[in-house]
């Protein structure tokens, strides 16, 4: 089942994804190659390869939004599209759709806004402007890019260069009766999913993962907050449609995992700290006990003598 195989190539992307933006290193980036090989892999394997690059778009989008723009963030991101876009479009059935589908050229706006990004990081830190300046300089610079975005648009927009929305993408934000197409339509696993559904599948970690979400909360980083968004984003298009329940699998592996390390480290912990306080008490006492015969012998010859 392509399903089975897209599951691995999938969290083969999303590990290599978070790997190239981890801290303290400063290679670390390079695992941005190793992510658009393995997106080139996950697109081979299962059409679900959208919401990987979108996914990735989306974290890309929230790193600027919250601040943590960076070098690492702009080659990370910079190296995982080029090559994996390069190498999806040399797969026939793919063809040049992540560069016409409107469900794929958003992440091609965020790459685009990326490269416009880094050029102004670089003009900022050269002339060494001020905030309100710096503010300026990106005001100036993304509002050009904006008119010439405006531009092409009308260009190829009367052309149809850009292909409509899938009836299975629409599903997702309408009511499953009214994509447009009767297969999806009358499809059981394009409706909705039931709490049950999350259960049946789930099982355990659907009390277990909600635990490992909050403590990512409580440690945020780059990985932290693509583990968020990754689970609200799981969270709601399974909820649309109950076969997209299989995506809450890997993440509420992670976060349940997460929940349930920390809680077996703690209680680890209090054992170990017991043991030592235990440990500690009687080596005073003995400590304690050694000075009393201590002085007892030495009041002893004070006597005989």
């Amino acid at each position: 089942d392509n399903e089975s195989v897209a599951i691995t190539a999938m969290m083969l992307t999303f590990y290599f994804w978070v790997r190239s933006l981890r801290g303290g290193e400063n290679y670390s980036y390079l695992f941005g190659i190793l992510t658009g090989f393995s997106y080139f892999y996950m697109v081979a394997t299962w059409g679900g390869y959208v919401f990987v690059l979108n996914m990735i778009g989306l974290h890309a989008a929230l790193l600027v939004a919250f601040g943590r723009f960076t070098t690492k963030v702009y080659l990370s991101y910079t190296l995982f599209y080029a090559i994996g876009t390069v190498l999806a479009i040399q797969i026939p059935v793919v063809g040049l759709t992540p560069l016409k589908s409107l469900e794929q050229v958003g992440c091609f706006v965020i790459f685009a806004a990326y490269q416009l990004l880094f050029v102004c990081e670089q003009i900022i830190q050269k002339k060494k402007l001020s905030r309100t300046n710096s503010w300026k300089l990106r005001f100036r610079i993304f509002s050009l890019a904006l008119v010439i975005a405006i531009v092409i648009m009308t260009l190829f927009l009367p052309k149809n260069y850009f292909g409509p929305i899938s009836s299975r993408i629409r599903g997702l934000f309408v009511k499953h009766t009214k994509t447009g197409n009767p297969l999806v339509d009358s499809v059981a696993e394009h409706q909705p999913a039931q709490a049950s559904a999350y259960y049946s599948y789930l099982h355990q970690f659907c009390s277990i993962a909600p635990i490992g979400f909050i403590m990512v909360l409580r440690y945020f980083g780059d990985g932290p907050l693509f583990l968020c968004a990754y689970a609200v984003t799981a969270y709601f298009f399974s909820h649309k449609m109950v076969r997209l329940v299989l995506l809450m699998g890997p993440i509420a592996s992670a976060l349940g995992g997460i929940a349930m390390g920390r809680i077996v480290m703690w209680s680890f912990a209090q054992f170990y700290s017991i043991i030592n306080v235990k440990a500690a008490t009687a080596t005073a006492i003995a400590t304690s006990q050694k000075g009393e015969s201590l002085k007892n012998k030495s009041s002893e010859k004070r006597k005989k003598s």
